[in-house]
């Protein structure tokens, strides 16, 4: 796997974790980590895309 694509999908998955987590508990922290959430999720569909042009058949290997 691409590592930048594995770096995005951590990332991705922790902030969402804790943006769930703390998404009854205190909405400032749930949305200081959906932010993060969201900021690395859209780097990850970008790289991920941006891969697929590189080599159309990645999700076939």
């Amino acid at each position: 796997m691409d590592p930048r694509l594995a770096e995005l999908l951590q990332k991705t998955s922790l902030y969402g974790t804790l943006a769930k987590y703390y998404e009854h508990i205190d909405p400032k922290w749930h949305m200081y980590f959906y932010e993060l959430h969201f900021k690395y999720e859209n780097q990850l569909v970008q790289h991920y895309w941006m891969l697929r042009e590189q080599n159309p058949n990645m999700d076939n290997e």
